[in-house]
Order: C-alpha cells, then structure tokens, then sequence
C-alpha cells in the first residue's frame, strides 16, 4: 500500500513536458529550406501539410497540458518538409538527367551525321 502511494506521489510530482520551442525552431528552418528547393509558387502537398503542422503546433504550444502534442506535430512538420524536399530535389534531377540524355542524343546525331559526310 506504501509502495503503491509513493509510486502515486511520485507520478504527480514528475515535471511538466518541456515547451516545444526547439521542436518548432527545427520544423520552420525545415520548412524554409523545402521552400528555397520547392519554390514558392509551386504546388507541394507535404510542404502544404507540413505549414498546416506547424500553424497548429504553434497554437498548441501556449498551453503546457499541449506541450506533447505540439512537439508531435512540429516533428511531424519537419518530416513531411524535409519529404517535400527531397521530392522536389528528385524533380530536379530527373529534369537534368532529361536534358542530359537530350544532348547526348544530339552530339551522337551530330557525330552520325559528321562521319556519313565523309
């Protein structure tokens, strides 16, 4: 009976969560970073989703009983930016590779046509 009371007690006096700042710092640089790969005219639904994550995380984080969750949602944040991210940074490479394989093609041209004018 002890033992169950100051197990209690001790539950009750843990502290309160932490308030989620650095949770929140990190998913706005995430966020920034995504936006510079992203762009900001273009259309990204993590990107999207991840400001959404944010604007409520923030709102959370004025309240220490919502502390948990906002830091859940601003690490949430941070994943789906850093998703946008990488998908927008894939995007850009199969453009390049696309442009690549386009002059490769056309110096091979170029060398067909060099060596049939011979």
């Amino acid at each position: 009976m002890l033992l169950s009371a100051a197990v209690l007690l001790s539950a009750c006096a843990s502290p309160p969560p932490e308030k989620p700042d650095d949770a929140l710092s990190k998913a706005q640089y995430a966020i920034t970073q995504a936006e510079q790969t992203v762009g900001r005219e273009s259309q990204s639904v993590p990107l999207y989703e991840a400001k959404q994550r944010l604007d409520k995380a923030r709102r959370l984080a004025t309240e220490p009983k919502s502390y948990l969750e906002a830091r859940r949602l601003a690490e949430e944040a941070t994943l789906d930016a850093r998703l946008a991210q990488t998908q927008a940074e894939a995007k850009q490479a199969q453009a390049q590779k696309a442009d690549l394989q386009k002059s490769l093609e056309t110096l091979r041209e170029e060398i067909q046509q060099g060596g049939a004018g011979r």
